[in-house]
């Protein structure tokens, strides 16, 4: 990915039926280190996702090690296959920071840090139900990006037999109903009873087409044959069955935070992979397509689990496909990620934000203290000076 520099930006807005909550402002710690699997020493670049166009979320650098190269908006261009500069309010827009390493010796690790302060609310769709929601014939005329957004890909075949096959099963428990909100909670209705949580065998591409996921089954608990798969096989399919319905989708890439209260907070729960959906009256919001279970429907129904933040980091409007095997042709293509993490309440010192951070993160009890002692300590020496004057007398 080329990360061009930052653009003039706009703020999105929100429908009054999506209500945001638990604001935090959170000082989050995010690493990668990268293999180089070459036998050739080499000056390496890359770039490194850190948000994705979201209306609950948003993202500053406060520090990066080693220095950056730069930072900016890109999307992918899909007539090209590269990425080109894009605004902050473009739908595909993706943030993020490049990195050079120089003289990468064969085989060796390299390791990318980066500090930054992430603004982020919890969303409650709660709100929201299918009276509030219009029918599929109303986005055409609704979204410029309709086409783009319904297109069928490489990843998202939705004219395959499979993914058809489960489009007509959904159909089926639909009757006529043609509105946005009851296909969407009919598709994640099929997925509760038809799929289970399993990891695929998808190495090293870690990905499989949609019409693969809906394909490949295996015998669950009861005798019951069922799809299975992770977060990633979810959305997959279930992007390729809004598309092939008709109604625009994409895919959100990212990390998810867990408020555990108390003196713990905020802490990180790992990557997950989730949707965002066009529903006429609403615009675009976000969807929790997980469901390997009724439990999981029940709770979650149409929109995202409202204990967790969703931090995007990743955003999928199109994709190509796997490139062809053969010689990597430049040399971050051979880099393979070992291994990464975030933290959340890491503040870099040296920076306005980290002495922000130390003075507000100290308990007021201390404050006062340390205001006592300081009182004490002057009024005493006051007290040094004023016997020391009246003994010269």
């Amino acid at each position: 990915m080329i990360l061009l520099p930052l653009c003039k930006v706009t703020t999105a807005g929100i429908s009054g039926k999506v209500w945001l909550f638990d604001s935090r402002t959170l000082y989050v710690h995010g690493y990668t280190v990268y293999r180089y699997n070459s036998n050739a020493p080499s000056d390496v670049e890359f770039s490194m996702p850190l948000w994705a166009n979201s209306f609950w979320s948003d993202v500053s650098i406060l520090q990066t090690t080693p220095a950056a190269l730069g930072d900016g908006y890109a999307k992918l261009n899909a007539s090209t296959g590269e990425y080109i500069e894009a605004y902050k309010d473009d739908i595909d827009a993706i943030y993020g920071v490049s990195f050079g390493f120089a003289n990468v010796q064969p085989y060796q690790e390299i390791r990318a840090d980066v500090w930054m302060k992430l603004s982020i609310s919890k969303v409650d769709m709660s709100g929201v139900h299918s009276n509030d929601v219009g029918n599929i014939s109303a986005i055409r005329n609704l979204l410029a990006d309709y086409n783009t957004c319904v297109n069928e890909t490489y990843y998202w075949d939705y004219s395959n037999p499979s993914v058809q096959q489960v489009i007509k099963e959904i159909n089926t428990t639909l009757g006529d109903s043609e509105n946005v909100y009851d296909i969407i909670y009919a598709t994640t209705s099929w997925f509760s009873k038809n799929m289970v949580y399993m990891e695929h065998e998808d190495y090293p591409n870690q990905r499989l087409k949609a019409s693969r996921v809906l394909n490949e089954t295996l015998e669950a608990p009861g005798n019951q044959t069922k799809r299975y798969g992770v977060c990633r096989h979810f959305v997959d399919a279930f992007i390729a069955i809004m598309r092939g319905f008709g109604i625009p989708a994409n895919l959100f890439d990212g990390i998810v935070f867990y408020d555990m209260g108390g003196t713990v907070g905020v802490i990180f729960a790992g990557s997950h992979a989730w949707c965002e959906v066009y529903m006429p009256n609403l615009g675009w919001v976000p969807l929790e397509v997980t469901i390997p279970d009724e439990l999981t429907r029940d709770v979650v129904r149409v929109g995202l689990i409202s204990d967790y933040y969703y931090l995007p980091i990743y955003k999928e409007v199109i994709n190509l496909g796997p490139k062809p095997a053969g010689q990597p042709t430049e040399p971050y293509q051979n880099l393979i990620a070992s291994y990464w993490g975030w933290g959340v309440g890491e503040v870099p010192t040296g920076t306005l934000d980290g002495i922000i951070h130390a003075i507000t993160s100290v308990p007021v009890i201390d404050w006062i203290l340390l205001v006592l002692i300081i009182a004490l300590a002057i009024d005493g020496y006051m007290m040094r000076k004023k016997i020391e004057a009246l003994t010269r007398l």
